[in-house]
């Protein structure tokens, strides 16, 4: 089967899951992927992660897709963004890791290197951008349509 791209939603991620779809990622842009995944493919499989953004601090949880992940007994992950280790949350089923990453720089892009033990090594390149999260609230100020304005 071949992919297409889509800009996913948790409702799209949620209804291709229960047909046995996955996200991957095709050159830094999402698509929905069938290809080698599926119980019965006997290999371990990492396909994509979503999102593929994440805020300045750290403050981003990421789902690591794939296939067999606790299929074949008990295993450790390790996932590494830009070098820096983030914080592996919990394997939330067979085909879903759950991570937090690791602060960053904004606009700074990414590889991915997610490390299973059993399992061996998987690195997507170029697939985690960091953003800048603007914390500044509204106040109410910023309704003054005269504000700016010079007073005479």
């Amino acid at each position: 089967m071949g992919t297409f791209p889509l800009m996913p939603t948790r409702s799209l991620f949620s209804a291709y899951r229960a047909l046995g779809v996955v996200i991957g990622l095709a050159g830094g842009t999402s698509v929905v992927s069938t290809a080698g995944c599926s119980k019965e493919n006997p290999k371990l499989l990492v396909t994509g992660i979503d999102p593929d953004k994440g805020d300045t601090e750290g403050d981003t949880y990421v789902h690591i897709r794939g296939n067999r992940f606790t299929a074949d007994g008990p295993r450790t992950a390790k996932v590494y963004f830009g070098g820096r280790l983030g914080r592996v949350v919990r394997f939330e089923s067979d085909s879903d890791l759950i991570v937090q990453p690791p602060g960053g720089k904004a606009n700074e892009v990414v590889d991915v290197l997610i490390v299973f033990d059993p399992g061996g090594k998987k690195e997507l390149p170029k697939s985690f951008r960091y953003f800048e999260r603007n914390n500044t609230a509204p106040t109410v100020d910023d309704l003054n349509i005269n504000r700016g304005k010079d007073k005479k």
